[in-house]
């Protein structure tokens, strides 16, 4: 952010105290932060290649520009501002100018080009999140060259690209909106008791052996800035590859799985593979309950040997809320924060 401690006068000649500042004045005491930019850009590229296959990239950006640009809010001179109009047409001739296949390459090269054309911009940070479409598959199992499937609310994949004008980018990418639901092999028991809980535990030896763990995942995972390691033009299959790790851990093996004793303990173990096996310097699980409430049917005389339950949501239900955050320190791994 562009940070500006004014230390003009705080009242003019001829202004009262208390009055407000009239234009072009600067407030002593008070320090700016500026930065603006262009949110909800949609950008949607298909790419044509020879054999007639088609490639569909969704995405839809937001940019932020830190620099020298504070002269704007100090003075009301807009001569350091970067029309968020012209931000939004640079986003889709930064798409017709590059070749990409996911959002981290195609912010690298929008950041870039900002940078180079506009020279008291200090910082672009590129926030995108790209919108799955799923190949339509032929009976029989070919591949259609051009048809393409897409539920109307599908989970994302994000990236926050931020570029510097010193200093090596910082990428971080990952998913949200992501739906993930173990339909056993859970439980959560051991929890404080105080004179206002009510909630049954969960587990073995208890009056419910089993639960439903289900969550809207949010993850993310920041590449690590050792030389070599950023997968410049590989971002697609790298991430393709983590997310599936992160999905085999939190299910556990297909036959059998594996019990959680909590989300929390299912995210730390996600966390610290993924710290392990790929070139991630950090990374952070968001994971909100959806709770699913087994129906008493036997009020009705019924057994409800746990098949049949209420569902909820998460955005409009009150519902726990696991925030788990990690990073290497030196060779060890250490918890960054934890949090309920």
């Amino acid at each position: 952010l562009c940070s500006v401690t004014v230390a003009a006068s705080a009242v003019r000649p001829g202004q009262a105290r208390g009055q407000a500042p009239s234009d072009h004045m600067a407030v002593s005491g008070i320090e700016l932060e500026a930065s603006y930019g262009k949110m909800s850009v949609p950008v949607f590229k298909v790419r044509k290649h020879g054999s007639g296959e088609h490639q569909v990239v969704d995405l839809v950006v937001q940019i932020m520009l830190e620099g020298d640009v504070q002269d704007s809010w100090l003075t009301g001179s807009n001569h350091q501002i970067l029309p968020t109009e012209t931000q939004k047409n640079t986003c889709y001739v930064a798409a017709l100018k590059n070749d990409y296949n996911c959002g981290e390459d195609y912010a690298l090269a929008l950041a870039g080009d900002i940078l180079a054309r506009h020279k008291h911009i200090q910082s672009a940070t590129l926030m995108v999140e790209e919108r799955p479409w799923i190949r339509h598959t032929a009976e029989g199992g070919a591949r259609h060259q051009h048809m393409f499937l897409k539920p109307k609310d599908p989970w994302k994949l994000t990236c926050t690209v931020v570029v510097p004008r010193v200093g090596p980018p910082s990428i971080t990418s990952g998913v949200k909106d992501l739906c993930v639901m173990k339909t056993t092999q859970s439980g959560f028991a051991g929890f404080i008791v105080d004179e206002y809980t009510n909630l049954e535990p969960v587990g073995a030896g208890s009056k419910n052996p089993d639960r439903i763990m289900c969550t809207e995942l949010e993850a993310n995972w920041t590449w690590d800035q050792v030389e070599g390691t950023l997968p410049r033009g590989g971002f697609k299959a790298r991430n393709k590859a983590v997310l599936q790790r992160l999905l085999d851990i939190w299910g556990g093996p297909p036959t059998g799985g594996i019990y959680s004793k909590s989300v929390q303990e299912t995210a730390y173990r996600v966390g610290t593979t993924l710290l392990a096996e790929f070139p991630v310097a950090e990374v952070e699980l968001i994971s909100p309950n959806i709770h699913h409430y087994r129906s008493p049917l036997e009020q009705f005389g019924l057994d409800n040997p746990n098949v049949v339950f209420q569902s909820t949501d998460c955005h409009t239900t009150a519902s726990g809320r696991i925030r788990t955050a990690m990073r290497r320190n030196g060779g060890s791994l250490t918890p960054l924060r934890s949090k309920l």
